[in-house]
This record gives structure tokens, sequence and C-alpha cells, in this order.
């Protein structure tokens, strides 16, 4: 009794020609995964760090007017410039373009990317969709500004960077992946980790916005479901 060969190994099974090698996929270029106003936000942030950085270097007036009009400043240093733009609000909403020095914006940008496609994804497509998510961005960025503008009140702080809305960011990340259990699983680590920044820097400062933090992840915590109820694109009738 015999049994029969199984096929050459440059065979296919059926008895035909071999199927051709399709060789490793062409990767993906990084950007082509991220929304259109994920890379906007991402670049007015690093304009506006060149400006500052070239401006800075030369004591331009630019650079002046950077930090007047896109840092929140409270205790002796508010006092220091003159009121902001927009009856001094106006930080409340720039200081999410402005950073302290090449390593505070990069580090912001990464995880603008990692959580912004994430939570971007809800509103929807198209530009309705974007303005859903810059809505849902700047209301985190607000929250950190108000919650750092009461928790430092007497102090004197300047206060600026995209970490505020990113930490809203986050907790929108974890709606989206998983509803409240992920949520909780990615915000309580943060929320924690500036709990603690807070109680030291009672003993020692530490430079690290942590009530703007906290600010922008209570929002992202408790109204990303609310904000994509009311502003997402729904298919028409």
């Amino acid at each position: 009794m015999s049994a029969t060969p199984p096929p050459h190994a440059s065979e296919d099974a059926s008895g035909g020609a071999p199927a051709p090698d399709p060789g490793p996929k062409p990767r993906e270029p990084l950007f082509n995964g991220l929304p259109g106003v994920v890379l906007v936000l991402g670049a007015v942030m690093l304009g506006v760090q060149i400006v500052d950085s070239m401006a800075d270097g030369q004591g331009g007036l630019a650079h002046g007017l950077i930090y007047w009009a896109g840092t929140l400043r409270t205790g002796a240093t508010a006092e220091a410039f003159p009121t902001a733009p927009g009856f001094g609000l106006s930080p409340y909403v720039l200081h999410a373009f402005v950073h302290f020095g090449w390593a505070h914006l990069l580090i912001n940008l990464g995880a603008l990317a990692a959580f912004g496609s994430v939570s971007r994804a809800p509103f929807g497509p198209g530009l309705q969709g974007d303005l859903g998510f810059l809505v849902f961005f700047f209301a985190c960025a607000i929250g950190g500004a108000v919650l750092h503008q009461l928790t430092h009140m007497s102090e004197p702080s300047m206060m600026a960077g995209s970490s505020t809305a990113i930490s809203g960011l986050l907790a929108a990340a974890g709606w989206v992946r998983g509803g409240r259990a992920s949520m909780l699983r990615l915000a309580v680590p943060w929320l924690l980790i500036n709990l603690v920044i807070a109680a030291a820097g009672l003993m020692f400062p530490i430079p690290l916005a942590w009530a703007g933090h906290v600010g922008g992840l209570l929002v992202g915590m408790a109204a990303f479901p609310i904000f994509v109820r009311y502003l997402k694109v729904r298919p028409p009738l």
C-alpha cells in the first residue's frame, strides 16, 4: 500500500503554479493614521514654538506677545503683565498652544498623537466632526486652566501647555476603548500621579501644572460621553 506523495514545496496544493510571494507589505506613512484636525493642532503648536524660540533668542516682541496672550498667570506673576486680551480670558484657551521649551512641546505632541486619534473618532466624519472634537478639546483646556487659577490664586505662577486638554483626551480614549471601566483604568493612575505631585509641592516646588492636568482630566472623565452625544455627526434620515 502506497501513499500519495505531498505536492512539491514549490507547487500549489491544487497542482497549479505556486502563488507569487507578495513580499513585505509597504508601511503606511505615520501621519496617514492621524486625523487632519489633530495634525492641524500639532502644527499650530509647533509653529508657535518656532516663532517663540526665534523671538526669545533675539529678545523680540513676538516672545512677549505670545506669553502675554497665551500664558495663564496668577498671584504676583499676573501683576507683572498687562491684562491679557479678551478681558484677561485669552490664556484660558491659548495656553494650549504655548510651551515652555522644545522638550515640553515634544512630550505633548507625542501624547496628542497617541490619544487624539482615538478620541476624535466618535465625533464622526468631516468638518462637523472636527468641530465637535475641537469643542471638547478646548473645554478640557479651559477646565484645566480654571482649576489651576482656583488653586493658585494667591501664588505666583505661570501655566501653559496643551497637557490640560490632552489629559481630557486621555480619559476620552479610555471611554472609546472600553467604556467607563477602561476610562478609569487610564484616568485614575494619571489622577493619582498628579495628586502626589500636588502633595509633594507643599514641601518643595515642582514645576508641573498638576491642577491643569487634573482639571482637564476631570472634564474628560465626566463629560466626554455628553459631548459625543450632542456633537457627533448623525447620518441623514
